[in-house]
């Protein structure tokens, strides 16, 4: 496996550079009485941060693609440099936004429309043809996102609305992931998370009933999508947390369980959006050696709780050892 690219492992502003992918579809209709119609996700994700970005767009066509664009670099800001797939979708977005380009740089516009709209051409690199592990960041993305949604969803058939709401707050769940410790201090409890980049701290949804009990079809459309949302938070959360978790086999040795690391706590039914985090305190070795059970300092106290229910937050890694091994992480 090769190193990661430069802008990979180098720090810049979020969404700078990005990744771009479809997935769907989903079916929506989009006013009162319309029959259904096939809609896509389109997924942007930071090469940095490894923030998601999702829109909703109606078909596949060019212009929806400039479209959900242009929402994009209004809510995020313009990127340096996008990166996708060879797509026809894509080629064309390419094609008519560089004669977009040209066409504002000739001199036949006002010199000032010129100036200041000179600058705004996107860097748009393309992967190899047949190589979608080229990819793998914003692939990774795209699973996480398509296989508990499209889960959830089914063949259901919800308003333009409900959609997006239910996109924006899976998007939420997806930036609000830890990712790594945020400091040493054994004090400290927050992880770092994709949402730190965005707004600065920890993204939080806001408070809702639990809807899990009841089924969908005796919701109403607000509180359906509320269901899905926590439908899907359960699904994905539970698969991120088992990817957290380190696994060995028997015969390598066991994972270092040390004081002071930073660990997600495994529990039931939590809202959408909240960790419980704790900090390792104390180790329990048995006979063998080997860490089983730990003591750990949480936002409440102090609990015990067995390694099979903690999952181990990434240390970071400093620059001046190198870039580390590409992974297809959520």
């Amino acid at each position: 496996m090769a190193e990661l690219p430069t802008p990979r492992v180098s720090p810049t502003r979020p969404f700078a550079t990005t990744g771009v992918d479809y997935f769907g579809p989903v079916y929506v209709r989009t006013g009162y009485r319309q029959r259904a119609v096939k809609a896509y996700v389109s997924v942007f994700v930071c090469f940095s941060t490894k923030a998601v970005h999702l829109e909703l767009v109606t078909d596949l066509s060019t212009t929806r693609f400039i479209q959900a664009l242009r929402r994009f670099v209004s809510r995020r800001g313009r990127c340096a440099s996008l990166y996708s797939d060879n797509g026809t979708n894509f080629v064309g977005a390419k094609n008519q936004m560089m004669e977009l380009i040209n066409r504002l740089k000739s001199k036949d516009h006002h010199d000032a429309i010129a100036k200041e709209c000179a600058e705004d051409g996107m860097a748009w690199h393309f992967i190899p043809p047949g190589g979608p592990h080229f990819g793998g960041l914003w692939e990774a993305a795209v699973r996480s996102a398509k296989v508990h949604l499209l889960r959830v969803l089914g063949d259901t058939v919800v308003s333009y609305e409900d959609m997006t709401t239910l996109l924006t707050q899976v998007e939420c769940c997806l930036n609000s992931r830890p990712l790594t410790q945020l400091s040493d201090d054994p004090e400290d409890l927050q992880p770092l998370t994709p949402g730190h980049f965005l707004v600065g701290s920890a993204l939080q949804a806001l408070s809702d009933e639990d809807y899990l009990q009841t089924s969908v079809g005796k919701l109403q459309d607000f509180a359906a999508t509320q269901r899905r949302l926590q439908d899907f938070w359960k699904r994905w959360r539970a698969e991120y947390l088992v990817q957290l978790q380190a696994r060995t086999k028997w015969w390598k040795p066991p994972v270092d369980v040390a004081v002071g690391s930073l660990v997600v706590i495994r529990e039931d039914n939590v809202p959408p959006t909240r960790w419980k985090l704790g900090r390792i305190i104390d180790t329990h070795p048995g006979p063998d050696g080997v860490v089983r059970v730990v003591s750990l300092r949480t936002a409440n106290g102090t609990s015990t709780r067995p390694v099979t229910r903690i999952c181990i937050l990434p240390i970071p890694v400093s620059t001046e050892a190198g870039p580390a091994e590409d992974e297809e992480d959520n």
